[in-house]
């Protein structure tokens, strides 16, 4: 055989963790980042890859920003899930993590993520500390199947990490 082409998009089979909280954003589980403000340095997936970031160029970083506004990103979860628990690592990022982080939800089941009416608070925002592993349980959980990282004003992550139970409605959109 001289070529192979696979057409589609691979859904991951998380059943083994049903009852167990998963990271419902990681790219092995299926999660990947549909939206970026930037990624002058890195691509915003590595945010999401597995393992830990070995230096900052691992991570997702973005250029400073010279305006008002903030960088974020949107992943889309593996499969749609609750959030529980976020990982917001700055491990690495010495002199260019963000001063603030703040993650919200979205169900494209029932709602377009382009409608910004749709996303609820998960975090509110937050200060973080640089090159420091953060945890934050989150304080009002709700299906999603779509979370949005704004960091302020700029600067980057090692990694994100989205630790939550699988909801049994459909795929996300």
């Amino acid at each position: 055989m001289a070529r192979l082409r696979v057409h589609g998009e691979v859904v991951p089979d998380l059943s083994v963790w049903e009852g167990m909280a998963v990271d419902l954003a990681a790219l092995h589980n299926g999660g990947l980042v549909t939206a970026c403000s930037d990624e002058f340095y890195s691509s915003p997936n590595n945010v999401i890859a597995p393992g830990l970031a070995r230096h900052q160029a691992e991570g997702w970083e973005t250029a400073r920003r010279r305006d008002g506004g903030n960088d974020w990103l949107v992943v889309r979860l593996g499969v749609p899930g609750t959030v529980r628990v976020a990982e917001l690592d700055t491990t690495n990022l010495v002199h260019n993590s963000p001063a603030a982080a703040a993650l919200s939800g979205l169900d494209a089941r029932v709602s377009a993520p382009d409608d910004p009416s749709a996303w609820f608070e998960l975090l509110p925002r937050t200060r973080l500390q640089p090159d420091t592993p953060h945890r934050f349980r989150l304080p009002a959980p709700r299906p999603a199947t779509h979370v949005r990282l704004d960091i302020y004003p700029d600067g980057g992550l090692a990694r994100l990490r989205l630790h939550g139970d699988l909801d049994h409605g459909s795929p996300p959109a």
